[in-house]
């Protein structure tokens, strides 16, 4: 009988953690550990595990041996794409037993090497006796080490608090601007009578947004208040020719975009061609001059998006599902970070089209989880 995990996932029989809790676990960290707490525990534990901090005892060096393997297994499994990682076999620890699993009300360990790891680690090392010579002070090291690494511990807590602190001000007067931005806003709208539905909405933001829409027709006439014949053309306009328009920025890109409206917002390329622009891992395809397709890392090199829907659609829907259009999975699941005409991928996620309907998906929870069902 299969049992489940702390994260919701099925475990195999006479387990308590699937095999990512488990790395996480051997790791020190919870289930919402993120790939920089990962590498920083790991960096952590292999500096505190190295075997060469217990020369002098045998049984020591032996089962720090056994704890770095088990440090590292845990960490290859960890760093693994999920295809990788669906045909890889559940790692097999040798240093420790894991505990049970705490229940779903008690909140993971989620330090990347608490304090309670950090007093084994030190119960492991024995007692030094007085530095009296070379010998001496050489097997005091590894102490010292671990007592540099707690203070360092400590210190990074009360920096962490600090900072925590700091990012919770911001937050909250960020989020005070924009409320106020919104209320004067809806506040503006109202008076103009603008009263949009959601598919004029998007209408209208595609139309401010293509870079082919026609510029709007000046005020301003092009002949006599009544004559009806040209203006005069004065010494001033002569002298003052009209200047060459201006590249106004947008705030994403999206299909149709030119490539110089992408220069000048995003700036140099890492690499470009005819046909394509890179910005570290992200590449943007074009045709003609103008963008056709995407592919983004929203981690490494995030890069402003946007993909509109081309029918009306209910901005209130939460999931999709088969038989689904491609414009309700853009409003519930929004851009995706790579499409084309049979596919849309959301990281490692993928839902695939035929006839522009879903006929189904493949979902990554650990990338980006699709709102499927």
């Amino acid at each position: 009988m299969k049992n489940i995990c702390i994260c919701g996932q099925l475990t195999e029989e006479g387990t308590t953690l699937c095999p990512r809790c488990e790395a996480l676990h051997i790791l020190g960290l919870g289930m919402e550990g993120l790939e920089y707490d990962i590498r920083s525990a790991y960096r952590l534990l292999v500096k505190v595990w190295h075997p060469d901090h217990f020369q002098d005892d045998p049984k020591l060096k032996e089962a720090a041996e056994t704890k770095l393997k088990d440090i590292h297994a845990a960490f290859d499994y960890l760093t693994m794409t999920s295809t990788d990682r669906g045909h890889a076999q559940r790692p097999v620890y040798l240093s420790t037993k894991l505990a049970p699993a705490p229940p779903p009300n008690v909140e993971p360990d989620t330090p990347a090497f608490s304090a309670r790891k950090a007093r084994i680690a030190f119960a492991l090392i024995p007692d030094a006796a007085p530095p009296q010579g070379i010998w001496q002070k050489i097997k005091a090291r590894p102490q010292k080490v671990m007592l540099v690494l707690k203070e360092i511990y400590k210190v990074q807590g009360k920096v962490k608090l600090i900072l925590t602190i700091a990012a919770v001000l911001v937050v909250l007067l960020t989020g005070g601007l924009i409320w106020r931005s919104s209320r004067m806003h809806y506040s503006a709208s109202r008076q103009s009578g603008q009263n949009l539905s959601f598919q004029e909405k998007i209408k209208q933001e595609m139309r401010s947004m293509d870079p082919r829409s026609p510029a709007p027709k000046a005020n301003a006439p092009a002949s006599g208040p009544q004559t009806g014949q040209p203006l005069p053309q004065t010494a001033h306009t002569a002298a003052h020719p009209a200047q060459p328009a201006t590249i106004k920025l947008k705030p994403y890109v999206t299909v149709g975009s030119t490539r110089d409206e992408v220069l000048a917002q995003q700036g140099t390329p890492t690499a470009s061609s005819e046909d394509k622009l890179v910005y570290g891992t992200s590449e943007l395809y074009l045709k003609d001059g103008r963008v056709v397709g995407w592919r983004i890392d929203p981690f490494s090199s995030p890069i402003r998006v946007k993909l509109w829907p081309q029918s009306p659609v209910d901005p209130d829907q939460e999931f999709f599902t088969v038989n689904s259009s491609k414009d309700e999975v853009l409003v519930v699941q929004g851009t995706p970070t790579k499409f084309s005409e049979d596919k849309f991928e959301y990281g490692d996620s993928v839902v695939n089209f035929r006839n522009n309907r879903v006929v189904n998906w493949k979902n990554d929870p650990g990338s980006v989880p699709l709102r499927a069902r």
